[in-house]
């Protein structure tokens, strides 16, 4: 089914997940309204109105603070889909933007790129009723040609104009964001305090308390809740068995980690699987 080209978050499901980490996935934020603050890695960029941000791989993403009327999306593809299906994509220089990812854009550059992904998500629609014939074989091409159109038309905007600069970080500011950045990178191998205080050279307890004072959560906190998010990510989108998955997350054995998953969730990862 081509609509497995692409996918769309809007701002609720982003935040849900407490950030996204892109490892084979690439795309952009998109918005036409409001104000934000945007955690890329390790920096904050301060964003009003309409702007473009990307998301490229191996970075990890967060809007730390926003107003009550930004609106937005997150636009997200397969890398390696993106390759073969646009090979004359410029994807060494898409790997460029992590430096910079956001840019301001005008009201017309906005409504250019909505109009393109209003049509990918119109002709997605119909392959969806319609799978098979000459007509649906026409939709797929036409999907992959939007998405091309749609990502080249995202990098003229970008290299044409100027990216926003980051916002100064305070002492506190950057622990918790390198912290952050970190437990994207690491939540399904590393689940004590210890092993993040440590990559800063800092003691847990000095670290942990950085971390309440700048987010009002503890460090053990974010540390199951990103956990958490990980593993009903593979529960809810892969066929891995409860073992495999336990296996992939650090855990010594699948009872414990069904003891885990029932703590935190309230029910086994067999009956979060079987949910409807």
């Amino acid at each position: 089914m081509e609509k497995s080209l692409f996918r769309i978050l809007d701002l609720a499901e982003v935040n849900a997940t407490y950030g996204l980490t892109a490892q084979n996935e690439i795309g952009f934020f998109l918005c036409r309204r409001g104000q934000a603050d945007i955690l890329v890695n390790d920096r904050v960029y301060p964003v009003n109105g309409c702007f473009l941000c990307f998301h490229v791989p191996y970075t990890s993403t967060r809007i730390v603070r926003h107003s009550d009327d930004f609106d937005g999306f997150l636009l997200l593809t397969e890398l390696d889909r993106l390759y073969t299906t646009l090979p004359d994509m410029p994807l060494q220089d898409v790997m460029l933007l992590r430096g910079h990812p956001c840019i301001r854009i005008t009201s017309a550059q906005y409504g250019r790129m909505e109009q393109l992904v209003e049509l990918m998500l119109d002709r997605s629609r119909l392959s969806v009723q319609t799978e098979s014939g000459q007509g649906a074989a026409m939709r797929r091409l036409l999907i992959r040609t939007l998405l091309q159109a749609l990502f080249l038309e995202a990098l003229e905007i970008y290299f044409e104009g100027s990216p926003v600069e980051e916002i100064p970080q305070s002492r506190e500011d950057n622990i918790f964001n390198r912290f952050f950045h970190s437990l994207m990178q690491h939540c399904t191998r590393e689940r004590k305090v210890t092993f993040y205080a440590t990559e800063q050279h800092l003691s847990p307890n000095y670290f942990s308390s950085v971390v309440k004072a700048k987010t009002g959560r503890t460090a053990i906190q974010w540390i199951e809740t990103a956990s958490i998010v990980r593993a009903q990510h593979y529960l809810s989108t892969t066929s891995m068995s409860i073992k495999e998955i336990a296996d992939a997350m650090n855990f010594t054995d699948q009872s414990t980690f069904g003891r885990y998953f029932r703590k935190h969730c309230g029910m086994s990862p067999t009956d979060y699987r079987n949910r409807k």
